[in-house]
């Protein structure tokens, strides 16, 4: 199940509608042909057409597809997919796409691999410390993905990392469901907030994302619609209520 409510108020600033019964078409990991994936223009300004939206453009290491997508006007949260020395990969999400800008050029592009787009000649307490006093939202993609992007079984140092960042993503669209909800159970040890997205690098995968949002919307909705409707009840019938919301279907 998608976290809606963990979303950080960081991302507030960059819509101006409310969360309604209207679908909203939210994504905060997706990739664009610079450096890999489908093109920003035409397909992607063609899909957004007519929606209520944000999305977040965020490459390994390269800021051309937000940069495209601001020179176009999509509503996007100027981000990067940052990857880092030894693997481990961090979202970076910025206010101001000049943010973004400065950020790469003093810190990503110098570094990066000669070979390896998805990584840089920097170790992840290098980005940490480079990030700190920049107004940006820092998460933590697939923390218990696939092979090397599991980052619970092979970086012993996940726990040091995970008490300096804000957020863990919760819900990545290319993870089985057991692996999305062992990232919920995560970020609530740790009581931070929560990000989402598709992580999508081609066409369908963003289009398969968009149909499953649009269902987990929905439930999200009918769920707080039943909230707002309850009655007032005792101490002991509030936490057994709390108990079942925690055993709603993931």
């Amino acid at each position: 199940m998608i976290e809606f409510d963990k979303l950080s108020d960081f991302f507030s600033g960059f819509y101006d509608f409310k969360r309604s019964d209207e679908f909203i078409y939210l994504d905060f990991h997706l990739h664009t042909i610079a450096p890999n994936g489908f093109n920003t223009s035409p397909f992607l300004i063609e899909f957004l057409k007519g929606k209520k939206y944000l999305i977040s453009i965020t490459d390994h290491n390269d800021i051309r597809g937000a940069i495209s997508a601001y020179d176009l006007g999509i509503n996007n949260v100027p981000g990067i997919e940052l990857g880092c020395e030894d693997g481990f990969e961090i979202l970076v999400y910025f206010k101001k796409i000049q943010e973004l800008e400065d950020f790469y050029i003093g810190e990503v592009e110098k570094n990066k691999h000669p070979y390896r787009m998805t990584r840089t000649n920097k170790d992840i307490y290098y980005y940490l410390e480079s990030l700190v006093g920049r107004n940006c939202h820092i998460s933590i993609p697939h923390i218990n993905g696939l092979a090397q992007k599991n980052y619970l079984n092979n970086k012993p140092y996940i726990k040091s990392v995970l008490n300096r960042v804000d957020a863990v993503e919760t819900y990545n669209h290319s993870l089985p469901k057991n692996r999305n909800i062992n990232a919920q159970v995560i970020r609530q040890n740790y009581q931070l907030q929560a990000t989402f997205g598709s992580d999508a690098h081609v066409n369908h995968e963003l289009l398969s994302f968009y149909r499953f949002l649009n269902s987990e919307e929905k439930i999200h909705h009918k769920l707080m619609d039943n909230l707002y409707k309850l009655p007032v009840v005792s101490g002991a019938a509030y936490k057994d209520m709390l108990f079942r919301l925690k055993k709603w279907p993931r």
